[in-house]
This record gives C-alpha cells, sequence and structure tokens, in this order.
C-alpha cells in the first residue's frame, strides 16, 4: 500500500465496503450464527470405527469441571462411562457417547457441504487417530454429529469452506477448524479464532513442554486473544461464542474477525488476498503464539483507525451491523486494537492537552517523521481527558500546545501548516497573516544589520535556493535623465564585480529600469564575468520613482527637507509624507511588499541567478525596509546615503520562504 494522504484512504473506504462487509459475515456466520431455524439434519449416524490403541489412552481430563460459559444451551445428552482395563494395561479408557454439534460459516458468499470431526489421542501428542466421523451441513451452516462414541473426549471438528468474492465471482478455499474435550463441552462453532487456536494449540500439544490439552487449549487461546489486545479471562471459551445472541464475547469476536479482514489489504477489489494473508497468519501465531508480521498488523490498525477518524465504521461495516445486531457495537475493540499498536501513549488527566502523532515507519497511513512532516501522514492527535484522544482539525494544528505568550500584532510560521498567522490581542486568537504581515516574518528572521559583499552572498547560495540581486547602478556622469551613462570608472566598477561572481555555471538573467545607466551596469558586469549572454529585461517599476504616490506632494516635500536624498530618506525611516489625503509616497511596506512579491518573485520564479540594476531613491526605501530599519541611510539628519552597485539580495528556497541580504559591490555599501 502507498503514502495516503486523507484523499486516497476515503476513496477506498467508499468503494471498498460492500466486499468488506459482505465477506465479513460470511466469515462471522461461522462462529454460531445459529439465530435461523432448526436444521433439516440429513447425516447418517456414525459409529466408532475403530478399536482403541490398549496403551496409550488417558481419562486425566474427564473428571475436570466445565465452566458455566462453555456449556452448550441444549440440555446435554452425553455420558461418560470408565472401562476397566485388561489386566496388562495400566490406564483407565474413558467411553463418551452423546451429541456434538455447532455452526459452520454458510452465507451468501460461502458455501460448504460436511464437516468432520476425528478423536485425538492423548498419549500419542494428540494425532489423529481412526475414528473419524462426517455430517451433513445444512443450508443455515449448522450441523450435528448424532450418537458419537468415543474413546477419548479429545476432537478436532473441521470443515473446507469455499468463500467467493463478490466482485469477480471467483472462489477460493479456506478449511475453519476447531479442537476441544467434548466432555466439557458439546458445541463447537468454527471460525477463523477456533482455526488460530487449533494450530497453535497443535505446536504446544507436540512441543518439548508437552502440555496437557487443557492447557494448551487456553494457552492458545490466551495467545489469540492477545493478538487482539483483548484479555482471553474476559470471553468465553471462542468455539461456544453464538454471535446471533448478545453477549461481549460476540462483540469482541466480530472485531477480531474484522481486524483479520482488513490485515489482508485495503483496496479489495483488485490486490484483495485473504486466504493467503490469513494463512500466513496462522503459521506465523502458531509457531510462537505471537503475531509477528507487523506488515499485516499495522495494515488492520491503519485502516481500523483510519476509518474511525473518518467516520467511516458505519458505512463500511453496515452489512455486519445489520446481520448481527446484537453484537455491533465492536467499533471500541478495533480503536483499542488501533491504538495499542501504533502506540498512543495513556490519555488522562495527567496528559491532558499533549500532542501525539505515530512515529512507528510501518504504518503507512499515520507515520510522520516530525509535527510539521506533512510528506507521510496529515493526523495529529491530542489528548482530551474526557474524549480520549481526538484527532486535531487543520484549524488548530498550528498552535495547539503552544504556550508561548504572544503580543498583538505579532506574527509566528505555523508549526504545522507553514502558514503564517498574525496575533489579535483584543480577540486573544491568531488569524492567517496578510502578505505584508507575512513578509514582516522574512524582515525579522533576516536580521540585515549591515552591508555585506555581493560575492560571499552569491557563493553561498545553496542548492535549493535562488537569489535576486537588485543594485544601485554604477557610477554616473552629470546627465540624470533616462539617457544619461555610466562613467568610465561605473563601467570599471560594474566589470571588476561581475568578475567576483564567477563561482557556479548558471548565467545571470539580466534586468534593468528604463534608464540607460541602470542597462549598462547589468551588462558590464556580465560582461566582467565573461557571461555570453546579454538579453536583458526593461522592468518599469525599478525606475526611481517606485515609491511616489504624488508626484507633487513629492516636489513639495523636497522643498521642505531640502532635496531628494533628504526628502527620499525622511520617509523612509520615519514614515513622513505618507499619510494622509495627500500623501507624497506609499506606505513603505505595503510598496516594498508589492515589489518584492508581486514584481520581483512574481516575474522571475523559478530562475536560479538573477541580476537587476535600479536607482538610490528607490534602493534606500527597499534596503530601509529589508533591515527593518538597522542599516542606517538617514541622509535628512546628517547621515550616510547608499554608495554605488549596493542593494539588497533576496534569497528565496524550495518552500518559498524568503531571507533578506544588505549587499555591497565595491568596498562600502555607503557613499563616502
Amino acid at each position: 500500500m502507498g503514502i495516503f494522504s486523507r484523499k486516497i484512504f476515503q476513496g477506498h473506504a467508499l468503494s471498498s465496503q460492500f466486499l468488506i462487509s459482505a465477506l465479513l459475515t460470511s466469515l462471522l456466520v461461522a462462529c454460531g450464527d445459529d439465530s435461523s431455524s432448526s436444521p433439516d439434519l440429513s447425516g447418517k449416524d456414525t459409529e466408532l470405527s475403530s478399536e482403541a490403541d490398549d496403551s496409550k489412552s488417558s481419562s486425566s481430563s474427564v473428571s475436570k469441571k466445565i465452566s458455566s460459559s462453555s456449556v452448550s444451551d441444549k440440555k446435554s445428552s452425553s455420558s461418560v462411562k470408565e472401562v476397566d482395563p485388561d489386566e496388562d494395561l495400566d490406564v483407565i479408557y474413558s467411553v463418551w457417547d452423546g451429541n456434538v454439534s455447532g455452526v459452520v460459516g454458510l452465507d451468501s458468499y460461502t458455501s460448504a457441504k460436511k464437516v468432520k470431526m476425528v478423536e485425538l489421542d492423548s498419549a500419542d501428542d494428540y494425532d489423529e487417530t481412526k475414528n473419524v466421523f462426517s455430517a451433513e451441513i445444512d443450508k443455515n451452516g449448522a450441523y450435528e454429529f448424532k450418537k458419537v462414541n468415543l474413546v477419548q473426549p479429545f476432537v478436532q471438528v473441521s470443515a473446507e469452506v469455499t468463500l467467493t468474492s463478490p466482485s469477480d465471482g471467483k472462489s477460493f478455499p479456506i478449511t475453519f477448524s476447531a479442537l476441544g474435550d467434548v466432555s466439557s463441552n458439546e458445541t463447537f462453532n468454527l471460525c477463523l479464532l477456533t482455526t488460530l487456536e487449533t494450530e497453535r494449540a497443535r505446536v504446544l500439544l507436540a512441543g518439548k513442554d508437552k502440555l496437557s490439552f487443557e492447557l494448551a487449549k487456553s494457552k492458545a487461546a490466551e495467545d489469540v486473544w492477545n493478538m487482539f489486545h483483548l484479555e482471553s479471562i474476559d470471553f468465553d471459551q471462542t468455539e461456544t461464542i453464538d454471535v446471533s445472541k448478545a453477549s461481549e464475547s460476540g462483540i469482541a469476536l466480530v472485531a477480531a474477525t474484522v481486524l483479520l479482514q482488513l490485515a489482508a489489504g485495503s483496496d479489495l477489489l483488485e490486490n484483495y488476498d485473504f486466504v493467503g494473508t490469513f494463512k500466513s497468519i496462522v503459521a506465523d501465531v502458531a509457531k510462537d503464539g505471537k503475531w509477528d508480521d507487523e506488515k499485516t498488523r499495522l495494515r488492520a490498525a491503519d485502516y481500523a483507525l483510519g476509518l474511525k477518524i473518518s467516520g467511516g465504521y458505519e458505512n463500511t461495516f453496515a452489512y455486519v451491523k445489520e446481520r448481527f445486531p446484537k453484537n455491533k457495537n465492536f467499533d471500541k475493540y478495533l480503536t483499542n486494537f488501533a491504538m495499542k499498536e501504533l502506540e498512543f501513549p495513556e490519555c488522562d488527566g495527567s496528559s491532558a492537552g499533549e500532542i501525539f502523532f505515530v512515529k512507528n515507519k510501518a504504518s503507512s497511513l499515520f507515520y510522520a517523521e516530525s509535527y510539521d512532516d506533512q510528506k507521510h501522514s496529515l493526523y495529529r492527535f491530542v489528548c482530551d481527558e474526557k474524549k480520549g484522544w481526538e484527532l486535531i482539525p487543520d484549524s488548530l494544528k498550528d498552535f495547539i500546545g503552544d504556550t508561548t505568550p504572544a503580543e498583538d500584532g505579532e506574527v509566528r510560521r505555523g508549526a504545522y501548516s507553514g502558514k503564517f498567522f498574525t496575533y489579535d490581542g483584543a480577540k486573544k486568537e491568531w488569524r492567517e497573516a496578510t502578505a505584508v504581515e507575512k513578509d514582516r516574518y522574512f524582515v525579522l528572521e533576516s536580521n540585515a544589520k549591515e552591508f555585506v559583499d555581493i560575492q560571499d552572498v552569491y557563493e553561498s547560495i545553496k542548492d535549493d535556493e535562488r537569489v535576486i540581486f537588485v543594485l544601485r547602478h554604477a557610477e554616473r556622469g552629470d546627465d540624470t535623465s533616462k539617457g544619461g551613462t555610466l562613467t568610465d570608472n561605473g563601467k570599471k566598477q560594474s566589470e571588476e564585480v561581475g568578475a567576483r561572481l564567477t563561482k557556479f555555471k548558471e548565467d545571470f538573467v539580466l534586468g534593468a529600469s528604463e534608464f540607460l545607466r541602470a542597462h549598462q551596469t547589468v551588462e558590464s558586469m556580465a560582461k566582467g564575468r565573461g557571461q555570453s549572454y546579454d538579453k536583458r529585461d526593461t522592468i518599469p517599476q525599478l525606475n526611481d520613482d517606485w515609491y511616489n504616490k504624488n508626484n507633487d506632494a513629492v516636489e513639495k516635500a523636497k522643498n521642505e527637507c531640502g532635496g531628494g536624498w533628504e526628502v527620499t530618506s525622511k520617509y523612509a525611516y520615519t514614515g513622513a509624507y505618507s499619510t494622509g489625503a495627500d500623501a507624497a509616497y506609499y506606505d513603505l511596506a505595503e510598496r516594498s511588499v508589492e515589489l518584492i512579491e508581486d514584481v520581483l518573485v512574481k516575474k522571475y520564479p523559478t530562475e536560479k541567478f538573477v541580476l537587476l540594476s535600479s536607482h538610490d531613491k528607490l534602493m534606500v526605501p527597499l534596503v530601509a525596509y529589508c533591515s527593518n530599519l538597522q542599516i542606517e541611510l538617514k541622509k535628512y539628519d546628517g547621515g550616510k546615503w547608499i554608495n554605488y552597485l549596493a542593494g539588497v539580495a533576496i534569497i528565496i528556497d524550495k518552500n518559498g520562504n524568503r531571507r533578506y541580504v544588505a549587499i555591497r559591490g565595491l568596498k562600502s555599501g555607503y557613499a563616502n
């Protein structure tokens, strides 16, 4: 079975519920659904067919007590007699005569005609004797051996059953069996669990410890019930359970049968092999009493818990619940098995609020490497003191269990989804962050405090990262119009910086504002690094008026502040002239995020290296924003201005997360 995502599992539950229900019912009927009318018996009476071995019999088990839970509802017609041994024998033979009856699975998809009972020799590892009996099975699955005479009370009852798949009509055989002592019980309802117990008891009887029949049966039952994390002492002997009558034993038996069915696979219409899986489980449990095959155990656990949390119990097992209405509340045992197998811890008052996710890699549906791992599983659980383990809804996964105090307006990344949220102090709740709030998180995490050499930043780019460099152009002449050019020194500066950016083979994608000197800057840098590619994008948003909202208001503000550098820096570091109806500038954060996210990242969604050139009146506000005002370019207050070939590196990882680095191409990021 592959990595499910929630969608695949729900699809399975809908497509497979009919087949699961039909086959489950056919298998469950094997355990004593005798609610139909009395059987029409056509089998002939069978007499003792051979002489007993005169040296290998024992009556030790004849006198044992019969528990009330093991006795058939029918009045017993059997009797036990002691026969004196011959002079040469040192044992007493016990002769038993009476009727043995029960039910074998028989339903719309199941057929069986005869049931066989064979006497076992207690003196010879309980091997089969020649005392073999046969009876007909009626249409309701009932059978009865009449007037059976046994030298020893130990028997094995079995029937060859044919199951027919309702999906494609294919038939496959399976053997049901039960092992028992007729002096204690005369009812043998054959089902999957009795078959498991039979094969396990057989190994115990033949083992080096030579367990008694009673102990071997008891140990086998204990092992089989333990497979499903159930205690055998809580339930009746398996072969006596009648699932047509209300009992906790019947409920548990239905649950165990369901789990064996789920262990066989998920895609029941295509890759389902119940018989092969069941035979493998029988052999597995028989050898040491443990269900060692983790794959099949965890498959059953996955589907059981998956059906529970998707609300699929009622739909998937609707026919089973309808067929056995008195024992339909088996869901609790499915959940108990799943949680034990998936290693859920105890959930009580001391663990209330604790978070859990499945760490067992054998679980293909629930395993998660870490809480925020979404590659494997989306399921996470929280302990509710009253309800037990509860599935955490998507809306709570990011912050449930997080007790770290939050301040109003604080932005955090969700621990599970990776999405960004802002804390509303008034409502005391988290809401999904806006684009500006999300980028604020990136700015704070970047913590840019100083200009870093562009070569160092370029060479630090990881395999799963890409970078967009946005720089002020190189040294220019006196012409500040769109046609103004770089000085010869400016071209030299650009080439020298480009010559240092050669670690990676990938060419830079080039772009610039509408100004010639910006194009000359990236052209010269490409030339310096020996790049043959020289196609350049023209990006009007990189012009020096990007932050201007009202050009007339900007001119007025220039006059008030003493010039363009002064007003630009005052706006960037104090927010001046950016509020009110006549604001000269856009909000710094909103306009910066618009440039980064809606222009640059959108234009270059996959390119590894991008080199863009702009102007000081764009770069100063952008550096101020990306450094959270930590890099000071406060020309309005007598401070410094940005140097040529200085700017910002926007580094983006494979998940779309961004970090910002203030960069310099020359020795300093500040102008002289």
